[in-house]
Order: structure tokens, then sequence, then C-alpha cells
């Protein structure tokens, strides 16, 4: 029996593995994902790759949530570096997106995920430090709980990408 080829469908599966799990290995030496799979080996490669993608945009999402829960940004400032940070560790899922390896209607995709995400992250900021004003003048629901609140309404569930044709 021979070795897969490089790059095929055993090696695209054990990198998305790993980027599943919030690694970020290197993407060198993976084939391009179309064509020369066959139809159904790269319609599960396809599926794969857009569920470990939703996955880690998911990741992404709980790690921001909890950072707005522990510490709740105290005006625009502080949630604008929040921000910043949060955008930054996107930066991995914004090269796969960016990849020429992937299909152009997946990529399209998942640039519009990423979009999405971080208009969500922008309000339950902005949505955050606001409720920490009104705690200044009508304490009520602790700002933990508020910001709690915020990030629920603005973090919409993550699925995997629908493939369009």
């Amino acid at each position: 029996m021979s070795a897969p080829a490089r790059g095929g469908y055993a090696a695209w599966v054990s990198w998305l593995e790993a980027f599943r799990r919030g690694e970020d290995p290197a993407i060198d030496g993976l084939g391009p994902v179309r064509g020369g799979f066959g139809s159904y080996v790269e319609a599960r490669l396809l599926e794969r790759l857009s569920t470990a993608f939703a996955e880690r945009v998911r990741q992404w999402q709980t790690s921001l949530g909890d950072r707005i829960v522990a510490q709740p940004p105290d005006g625009p400032a502080a949630a604008s570096a929040l921000f910043r940070d949060a955008v930054a560790r996107l930066e991995p899922l914004s090269r796969l997106a960016d990849s020429p390896l992937i299909p152009r209607a997946l990529a399209v995709s998942m640039h519009d995920m990423l979009r999405t995400v971080r208009e969500g992250a922008r309000s339950a900021l902005d949505e955050a430090w606001r409720r920490g004003l009104e705690d200044v003048h009508a304490p009520g629901m602790p700002a933990q709980r508020r910001a709690e609140a915020a990030v629920r309404r603005t973090s919409a569930g993550v699925g995997p990408l629908t493939r369009s044709t």
C-alpha cells in the first residue's frame, strides 16, 4: 500500500484536527481543496473544514465572552482596546479564509462569518461598558450579570458553514 499523496486528504484531516483544537499549524505542504479528491471525498473535507472553522469561531466567542464577564470594560477606550486584542486573535482564521487552497465560495462564507462575529463582539463590548455607566446611576443588577446578558444577546450561535454552489 502506498503512502497518501503529500497534502492529500489525510494531511488535511490532521491539520484540521490541530486547528480545531486551537492550534495554528503551518498550512505548508497541503494541497488545494478542489478537484483531485473525488466529489465525495472533497465534500467530506469541505464539511470538516467548515466545522473546524466554526469551532474556532465558537472558541473565540466563548473566550471573549468570558473576558467581558470577568472584567467588563469601564469605558469606550477599554472596550476598544479589548476589541482590538480580540480581533487580533482572529488572525489565524483570517489567514485560513484568505488561503488560495480553499474554494472561493467557502472563503467568502468564512469572511462573512468573521465579519458577523466582529460586529457582534463590538456590540457586546459597547453594551457592556454602557451598562457599566448605568450602574453608577441605577444600581440594580450587578455589572457582571448585565455583561453576561449583553454577551448572550449579541453572540449568536455559530454552526458549520454552508457551501454555496
